[in-house]
């Protein structure tokens, strides 16, 4: 009898399937028989296994069955709720966790599986993928379905449909932000990018889900209505006049949401009309969820983005933000919304290591249009040189804009809270929640909040690192 299914052999018990999957840096073949002696009843490979004693069943793509396999020993989880997917290059985490925070609001028992983390109700579960493989996935998702949880939301990125990560889950319907320049090492081209996220809108036609929702202003909807053409479409915009079902106009610290023929002028806290945009997506999914979306207007006000967007450090006399923008079109719409009001900006930054490197003189040239200075420096280096980073985004800043280039991220952070201190207000790229760098093969425990504050502090004290 299988008593769990595993693809990581350390977690392996008696009982234990254990699947054999190849990843970026480690082949599960290879564990196969660390797997046996720590108790596996079977295992699930590619290719035949030398000196393994228990049953070995062969199948071409183990990835591709680890969510079929999970789907059904859970007893299908996906198919006892709601599950809503939501892809897209940018706002997908704050899609989700504003869809979240709208189902809890108007008293439906929801889960969120995202970036930040999985959450059943109020209870926090760290997840090491934005998606997690797919064992995992459905292991959440029985884990909600016992607890009660009747709709979730997950973030789906484009590696985890290349992957087989969701594989198996049911979708009731799928919400797609945008597509832009992102991740073009690992799909090659825009097209092949777009057919990839459009996998998530054909699990949803092969699910027969309620609805997809698509963005009117981004022609990259097509390719996901293409993917799923018989499932009801419901269209959101941040243009009053365009023809959708939903729109949400931002205006500045009041946005005009558009229910079919019906429009409130609503308070919020969101900054930007790409927040708008994701507000529309996120009323989008509810909407195919059949909630009162004129009873869930009054909850808007109460809003909050995840952490690490647009996310605003508490200290008195200082403006910082910490954002996630990672990639030119976010990086964008960051800077749009905190210059929108005509103040001065300056930038903390940065690039990850062995990551698309064709983005980052894109990246430097919108900092240089935005920003009047620029701090640059380099985050998650893996194993590439951090000063090619440094080259690579600042081919095209002007000398005049730039206060200077950090190997060491530390530093960086350091000269940006001096510059917060004697009052510039300071966005920093790049990280936003997260709170570890990767160097090498290492993560290192790396809290941006903790070292900017911890530096302010010492200011205030007439000290400094620097």
């Amino acid at each position: 009898m299988i008593t769990s299914i595993e693809t990581d052999s350390r977690k392996v018990i008696p009982g234990s399937l254990f699947i054999c999957v190849r990843g970026y840096t480690v082949d599960g073949h290879r564990y196969a028989r660390e797997a046996e002696r720590n108790g596996a009843a079977a295992i699930l490979a590619e290719e035949a296994l030398k000196d393994v004693t228990i049953p070995v069943i062969l199948i071409e793509n183990t990835k591709g069955a680890a969510g079929k396999v999970a789907a059904a020993f859970y007893d299908h989880p996906s198919r006892r709720m709601r599950v809503y997917g939501v892809t897209g290059t940018n706002g997908k985490t704050t899609t989700t966790k504003l869809a979240y925070d709208l189902f809890r609001a108007t008293g439906v028992k929801a889960g969120m599986i995202s970036t930040v983390g999985a959450r059943i109700d109020e209870v926090l579960i760290k997840t090491p993928n934005t998606t997690p493989e797919a064992v995992i996935l459905h292991r959440l998702l029985y884990e909600m379905v016992e607890q009660g949880v009747t709709d979730c939301i997950i973030e789906v990125s484009s590696h985890a449909l290349a992957e087989g990560r969701v594989e198996g889950v049911a979708f009731h319907a799928a919400a797609f932000t945008n597509l832009s320049h992102d991740h073009l090492d690992y799909h090659h081209s825009m097209e092949e990018y777009a057919e990839t996220k459009a996998l998530l809108f054909k699990q949803v036609a092969a699910s027969n889900g309620r609805a997809i929702i698509l963005n009117r202003e981004d022609g990259f909807s097509r390719v996901m209505r293409e993917a799923a053409p018989l499932q009801p479409v419901i269209w959101y915009t941040t243009q009053p006049n365009r023809t959708s079902q939903i729109a949400v106009e931002w205006l500045t610290d009041t946005v005009n949401v558009r229910i079919d023929e019906t429009t409130t002028r609503v308070p919020t806290a969101l900054l930007g009309e790409f927040n708008a945009a994701n507000l529309a997506a996120a009323m989008g999914l509810l909407r195919a969820g059949e909630a009162n979306l004129y009873a869930l207007i009054r909850h808007i006000p109460e809003l909050e983005l995840p952490k690490g967007r647009l996310e605003r450090i508490e200290r008195e006399g200082c403006e910082i933000y910490l954002d996630y923008a990672h990639t030119p079109d976010g990086l964008e719409k960051c800077l749009q919304a905190l210059t929108s009001v005509g103040e001065t900006l300056s930038i903390v930054l940065s690039a990850a290591g062995e990551r698309d490197r064709t983005k980052r003189a894109d990246m430097g040239r919108i900092a240089s249009r935005y920003c009047d200075q620029i701090i640059v420096t380099v985050h998650d280096t893996r194993s590439e040189d951090p000063l090619r980073i440094i080259d690579e985004l600042t081919v095209d800043i002007p000398s005049e804009q730039l206060v200077g280039c950090y190997a060491l991220r530390h530093e960086a952070l350091i000269k940006a809270a001096s510059l917060a201190y004697e009052g510039a207000r300071i966005v920093i790229v790049g990280k936003g929640h997260d709170d570890v760098e990767r160097i090498g093969t290492q993560l290192i425990p790396f809290n941006e909040k903790d070292i900017l504050l911890a530096e302010i502090d010492r200011l205030s004290e007439g000290e400094s690192v620097i």
